[in-house]
């Protein structure tokens, strides 16, 4: 009798058994489905980089905002999504392509050109400067010259810093700016009907 009980269970557990490994396949299926997902999610917030519309990049390393060493033929503002995660981007790669996050750009007159090259040309922009931790770039401006990018920046209004391939007046190329000239450039941002 013990036998036949004994048995009787091992069959009930064979039978039963074979059917809870197509159960734990099907909900190992489902968490398959929601990794890829995760991994798919992280991957939108890389940048990408268009390969149509590349420029010709002559980035001039001895570009200077300070005084009047700044010379280029015309400059284009955009407005971007320049940071993902804890990395930020300039608005072209070392290829000449284009971040994919571009929203908005426009092409900077004269005097809009000399306001961007005065404020970080001037020394005093930098003094006693906003120290927030954060580097979120929204604003980009290239800089031409003879239909070459010679230069380009990257700002972040809200956390007052701007990184440029060219010097700054404070002689840097990444520098945290003061709550005047942040006020000053969000009116000018917002002049320019952009954003803020």
């Amino acid at each position: 009798m013990k036998s036949l009980i004994i048995i009787t269970l091992f069959s009930c557990l064979t039978i039963f058994g074979c059917k809870n490994p197509t159960n734990s396949n099907s909900i190992n299926k489902v968490d398959t489905t929601n990794k890829s997902t995760n991994i798919s999610s992280l991957v939108e917030f890389e940048p990408k980089w268009l390969d149509s519309s590349k420029v010709n990049l002559a980035i001039d390393t001895l570009l200077s905002h300070r005084q009047n060493a700044f010379k280029c033929d015309s400059a284009i503002i955009i407005d971007y999504q320049g940071s993902f995660g804890e990395h930020s981007y300039l608005p072209l790669n070392d290829k000449g392509q284009w971040i994919n996050t571009i929203k908005k750009r426009k092409k900077l007159s004269i005097d809009e050109f000399h306001f961007i090259k005065q404020i970080f040309g001037d020394k005093s922009t930098f003094k006693n400067p906003l120290i927030i931790g954060c580097y979120e770039p929204g604003l980009g401006i290239i800089y031409f010259n003879d239909n070459k990018v010679i230069g380009q920046s990257a700002i972040c209004i809200g956390c007052a810093r701007i990184e440029s391939t060219a010097t700054l007046g404070s002689g840097n190329n990444y520098a945290s700016f003061n709550e005047k000239v942040k006020q000053k450039l969000r009116q000018f941002y917002k002049n320019l009907s952009l954003r803020w």
